[in-house]
């Protein structure tokens, strides 16, 4: 009996948060909605402190561009369709279903963060921040991704991706326009001939 009533305590606590969550994460799914373009700068820092730099460019749905400061050699697209990696020392190119990415969360034509196949784990407001963390409904143990959204006016400020190792990968943005111009060419890529693809 007692392990029936904290299971409907906790059903009732899970079913309140996600209400409560909802609420709070409203204005910044309208934020990412409103969104169409973005370009700035941007420093990527891994778990074990490394980092590389270079400028991003978002073009939603589905579009974006980090192209890596030397020394790295990567170019990272997504065409709408794949996430393209490309090493352009080694020239090797890997094709993953964006779909299938973290990048799917901010890139979709309607980005909802209580959607059929997103929950939201959590949401931390901090003085000027809040983060807002979101995991695939189907596969809880793929990894999380955290929005972080600075506040008055609210911005994207900052992601990162802990993947199911526990790795984590930060992304800070710096120096960006919003809904600017950008031509259609930053997010186009051909390789007719090094291409292995990740479904």
């Amino acid at each position: 009996m007692k392990v029936k009533i904290l299971f409907v305590v906790f059903c009732c606590f899970f079913l309140a948060f996600k209400e409560a969550s909802a609420d709070t994460t409203q204005r910044f799914e309208n934020y990412l909605n409103s969104l169409k373009t973005l370009s700035g700068r941007f420093t990527q820092i891994n778990s074990s402190g490394q980092t590389a730099s270079g400028q991003i460019h978002i073009s939603r749905p589905g579009k974006m561009r980090l192209t890596y400061d030397p020394p790295s050699p990567l170019l990272i697209i997504a065409d709408g369709k794949w996430l393209i990696t490309k090493d352009r020392e080694a020239d090797h190119v890997d094709y993953v279903s964006l779909e299938n990415t973290p990048a799917a969360f901010i890139l979709r034509p309607h980005v909802l963060f209580s959607g059929a196949d997103v929950d939201v784990t959590n949401v931390v407001a901090k003085d000027k921040t809040t983060e807002v963390t979101l995991i695939r409904t189907a596969e809880p143990e793929a990894g999380y991704i955290t929005l972080v959204f600075q506040e008055n006016p609210i911005s994207l400020k900052e992601w990162s991706i802990v993947d199911p190792q526990g790795v984590e990968t930060r992304v800070i943005l710096s120096s960006v326009k919003s809904n600017i111009s950008l031509p259609s060419e930053l997010f186009t890529f051909e390789s007719p001939n090094l291409i292995q693809q990740i479904f």
